[in-house]
């Protein structure tokens, strides 16, 4: 007798094989046919591939540079294209420059349908997924609304290419999001008063992943990913303070040294990757770290 929860997997790697390819006209034809499963399970994809078809039926494509585009419904913009291509262009290369990153990885900027907005929407603040042959930042109609605020999420979707890019996909959630937390300028007064004073409110490297990873699971708590999100900001901004925003490109790039005399020495220690590279840029461990981003952060208003 067939199994139907494997028939089911192997249903929805069919259509994620589409969804990787950008080929969301296919994607969203097979998921109709199926829903989001017996127990509802993949029901965050059905939202994330449901969103970006719907956009796609009615949005126009057009290049900024050779390694940027923009996609965006026409009748939804309202004669804005030229000023949010402008400030698109603008965002990412003034990431880029902060952090020593030379533009040259393809890039499309994606301003999502209205009709894809409402308390359903699997990633109500925009996201960056790796596809073929680019990778897509995916933007909620919303933001047009305020150009500081679309600019900003343009900036921190773009440090995720940048951090994705220079550390070859090693790096942790949390220091990912601490590059892009930085890079929109967005660090909260609100959460370094929690902060500075209550220590229970600061995560440790492992409770940090887990809060971020728990982002999109219908049990998570709104409030709590966010201040994870603030706490990231915090360590990044501790970061940079010791020479600059490109000390933070320098400790991605140490995530992908491959020298097997240094990885052995930290698998003997029992450590990881991530802690090499802390160690050989910060000249700290992840754990200190930690606690000197907090203490940073007492000393130093928001």
């Amino acid at each position: 007798m067939p199994n139907p929860y494997v028939e089911e997997s192997a249903f929805w790697e069919a259509a994620l094989e589409h969804y990787h390819w950008d080929r969301m006209d296919q994607a969203f034809a097979r998921i109709q046919q199926r829903g989001i499963g017996d127990a509802g399970v993949y029901h965050r994809w059905y939202r994330v591939i449901e969103a970006e078809a719907i956009s796609r039926k009615y949005s126009r494509q057009q290049p900024i540079t050779d390694w940027l585009s923009f996609e965006f419904v026409p009748d939804e913009l309202d004669g804005m294209t030229e000023e949010l291509t402008r400030r698109t262009l603008d965002a990412c290369d003034e990431v880029a420059e902060r952090l020593g990153w030379d533009h040259g990885v393809e890039t499309h900027v994606a301003v999502l349908s209205e009709a894809a907005d409402g308390p359903w929407a699997a990633n109500p603040y925009g996201y960056c997924v790796e596809k073929e042959p680019y990778f897509k930042i995916c933007l909620p109609s919303y933001l047009v609304e305020d150009l500081e605020e679309f600019s900003q999420a343009v900036a921190h979707e773009y440090a995720h290419v940048i951090s994705t890019n220079l550390s070859d996909g090693h790096a942790p959630r949390w220091l990912e999001e601490a590059v892009s937390v930085l890079a929109e300028r967005s660090l909260s007064p609100e959460a370094w008063e929690v902060f500075a004073r209550d220590e229970q409110a600061w995560l440790d490297p492992d409770e940090l992943e887990l809060r971020l990873e728990s982002r999109g699971d219908e049990e998570s708590n709104g409030d709590e990913v966010w201040m994870a999100y603030q706490q990231c900001g915090w360590i990044g901004r501790y970061i940079a303070s010791f020479s600059g925003e490109k000390r933070l490109g320098d400790l991605l790039r140490e995530h992908t040294n491959e020298s097997l005399f240094r990885n052995l020495r930290l698998a003997f220690q029992g450590k990881g990757r991530v802690d090499g590279a802390i160690e050989k840029v910060l000249g700290m461990s992840t754990p200190a770290l930690f606690s000197q981003s907090l203490d940073y952060l007492r000393k130093n208003g928001p």
